[in-house]
């Protein structure tokens, strides 16, 4: 599987960032779309052409994952859109609205929209839904109707032993063993959500991956401590990556 870092937290030189996350994967197909444009700036750096893309996954309805569909799809044209018809529900941080920033009509205009409820399989692509979470894992400032937010809208894809996420809010290593019940996992690369957690934690999340013996792609809002820890006991599972690189995993 190829796959461009086209958004994340940081970049290479030459390249844009910013807090968010999205990947082209194998050119036809985009996961998460970042904050604003700064996908399609670094798709323009690297020299790829979105008009090649078939269709776009949305891992959940956080701005930093939705914000730059609008951007994208001026490029890629009226492709294919999922996404959890959850994840249209509005969703704050404490009293600050983390939803999409324009009207989803505008989104509805632009794309073919498929709003799914649970776990589907679509174009070869596995998408998981149906996680088992622990709510005291998830930071209780995130709501979405007045209470705690426990991301029922989050989705993951799974192709080819590459298991791929957003924010696994949810918990990676519960995502993890999720995939785990049904496919081989050889690698884990997206959003581990465990900048803020304690060490105890990121402890945790290690012991899971040493267990399935898979390799990891730590990006976005998995945050410098639990990466650089990371890469220090996995070494050559853990691979650092940014805005701007190419994989081929």
């Amino acid at each position: 599987m190829e796959i461009a870092i086209l958004c994340n937290d940081v970049a290479k030189s030459g390249f844009f960032c910013e807090h968010g996350i999205s990947l082209l994967i194998d050119e036809e197909t985009i996961f998460d779309t970042g904050t604003t444009d700064v996908a399609v700036k670094n798709a323009d750096e690297l020299g790829i052409k979105l008009n090649r893309v078939k269709r776009i996954f949305i891992s959940h309805g956080h701005y930093d994952h939705l914000g730059g569909l609008p951007y994208i799809l001026k490029r890629t044209g009226k492709v294919d859109l999922y996404i959890q018809k959850k994840a249209l529900i509005p969703k704050y941080s404490g009293n600050r609205f983390t939803g999409a920033p324009y009207e989803w009509k505008k989104i509805e205009e632009m794309a073919c929209v498929h709003l799914l409820e649970g776990n589907a399989q679509i174009d070869g692509f596995e998408l998981i839904n149906d996680v088992p979470t622990v709510e005291e894992n998830i930071d209780k400032n995130f709501l979405v109707d007045g209470v705690h937010d426990l991301f029922e809208d989050e989705m993951n894809l799974f192709r080819d032993g590459i298991l791929i996420t957003g924010c696994a809010h949810r918990g990676i290593e519960n995502i993890l063993g999720k995939a785990l019940e049904a496919h081989d996992v050889k690698t884990v690369i997206g959003g581990f959500h465990l900048k803020d957690s304690d060490f105890s934690r990121i402890k945790n999340v290690l012991d899971a991956f040493k267990r399935s013996g898979v390799e990891v792609v730590p990006l976005h809002c998995t945050g410098e401590k639990a990466i650089g820890f990371f890469k220090n006991q996995l070494e050559d599972k853990c691979i650092i990556a940014n805005a701007g690189d190419l994989l081929t995993l």
